[in-house]
């Protein structure tokens, strides 16, 4: 049975946590192939994916042919975690999912999350979305709301609330070669490229952010800040922008490549701090019991620090300079809880592919 997943996977940790999740409960039997927006030959590097013998096939122009062959093919399509439907281009792979449809394939979005949605043309690709799909997982209550306001008429069952489906792995577990020299005495700093996103300049933004972290550090008496470079393909300038200013200030930087997603993960682990504009550091901290602190950047963060009920780690626009970075964590029974409900949500969509 081939199976297609569909997804921004390249250098991205947060993406690359959710699509791990999704293949590591794959059974005998099914042939994945991941359509990637992102560099397929970043991604090919990933031992999850070489080990599995999964197939990759970057969608670009070049490709075009051979991925609608392998969507026509498949018995099923996935889309595979993320904010996929918003304003900003966020179509939810809908010529693909479309075609599937089409060729008598199940439509399934796993762990997805709906951002701004007021123009025609996303309400509208939202809309066909949820009438072609077999099954729909919201990662969010806000995300939920939005798409049954979008379509009233979904039938009972086809359309659930999850969680993030990165909650799902073992992270726990997870082994990196450490970085560290045998001391977990840092913080991380995780900046996002806002170029695009909010009234001021971005550049002030990455200041204050990186402010926060000074005041961390101090709070902390440490003098070591680990950056974690969570998308290379958009966020190389921005990372290396605060290794500098954060040397600058006079504290000891080293680089975390958000592509070792094991290495990530075991050095959110040993953090005594995180200070993030990316999502999935905050998510893996929250996992893992790293306090930390999530930049508003989008409303994706915050609707993940209500659902988490950590609202006092949102760093919210405009009140950088003011914020006052906490250092503990929500409970652990909450954090057992959502690792269930995301791994139930990964057996469902194998029984839904059976």
């Amino acid at each position: 049975m081939n199976v297609s997943i569909i997804g921004y996977y390249g250098d991205n940790f947060g993406d690359l946590l959710m699509l791990k999740s999704l293949l590591s409960l794959r059974k005998p039997g099914l042939a994945f192939t991941v359509l990637t927006y992102g560099d397929a030959g970043s991604l090919r590097k990933q031992r999850f994916i070489s080990d599995n013998d999964v197939g990759v096939v970057e969608l670009n122009k070049a490709n075009a042919l051979t991925a609608y062959r392998n969507v026509m093919k498949s018995s099923a399509i996935i889309w595979g975690g993320g904010t996929c439907f918003m304003d900003e281009g966020g179509t939810g792979g809908i010529k693909y999912m479309a075609l599937g449809r089409l060729f008598g394939a199940s439509v399934i979005y796993a762990g997805i999350g709906v951002d701004n949605h007021k123009k025609l043309k996303t309400r509208l690709i939202l809309f066909f979305a949820t009438v072609i799909a077999k099954a729909f997982y919201i990662r969010d209550s806000a995300s939920l709301q939005a798409v049954k306001k979008i379509n009233p008429w979904l039938r009972s069952g086809k359309i659930k609330q999850s969680v993030d489906l990165a909650y799902a792995l073992d992270i726990d577990d997870a082994q990196g070669a450490s970085a560290m020299d045998g001391t977990d005495d840092y913080i991380i700093v995780c900046l996002r490229d806002l170029e695009g996103y909010g009234e001021q300049s971005s550049t002030d933004i990455y200041r204050q952010l990186l402010g926060v972290s000074i005041k961390a550090c101090r709070t902390l008496g440490i003098n070591k800040v680990g950056v974690l470079n969570a998308d290379a393909e958009v966020d190389a300038g921005v990372s290396l922008f605060a290794e500098r200013e954060l040397e600058d200030s006079g504290l000891s930087v080293f680089k975390i490549p958000g592509s070792d997603i094991d290495l990530s993960i075991d050095c959110i682990k040993k953090a005594r701090h995180v200070v993030s504009a990316r999502l999935h550091p905050a998510v893996v901290a929250y996992s893992v019991g790293t306090p930390f602190s999530l930049y508003n950047y989008s409303d994706k963060n915050k609707k993940f620090t209500a659902e988490t009920h950590t609202d006092e780690c949102l760093i919210h626009r405009g009140a950088i300079s003011g914020f006052v970075p906490q250092y503990h964590i929500g409970t652990a029974s909450k954090k057992g809880a959502q690792r269930q409900l995301a791994q139930s949500t990964v057996h469902e969509i194998y029984q839904l592919l059976n």
